[in-house]
């Protein structure tokens, strides 16, 4: 199993990105929101302070640097959604 699945969840693929809507051009500075340990590693759930999108990455045991499990959500939103805006489960 990996951490992105277990007995009692099942990995959800994400859509691809809207064209429609592109992003904003920046380099994201994510910070840490909650950190939770797992068979894995430790799971980060991330914001970005500039447009507040939200990661969940992974820091492998042993490893150097995070690895981004999910894609930005809730990125480059610069004026009211005419949509509504997509949700992020929590564990």
């Amino acid at each position: 199993m990996t951490a992105a699945s277990s007995a009692d969840t099942a990995s959800i693929p994400l859509a691809p990105p809207d064209p429609s809507r592109p992003a904003l051009a920046h380099e994201h500075a994510w910070v840490t929101r909650s950190r939770h340990r797992t068979t894995d590693g430790t799971l980060l759930y991330v914001h970005c302070v500039g447009c507040g999108a939200q990661r969940v990455d992974l820091l492998a045991t042993g490893a150097a640097a995070p690895t981004a499990l999910s894609r930005a959500l809730g990125a480059g939103e610069t004026s009211a959604p005419t949509e509504p805006a997509e949700a992020v489960s929590r564990p």
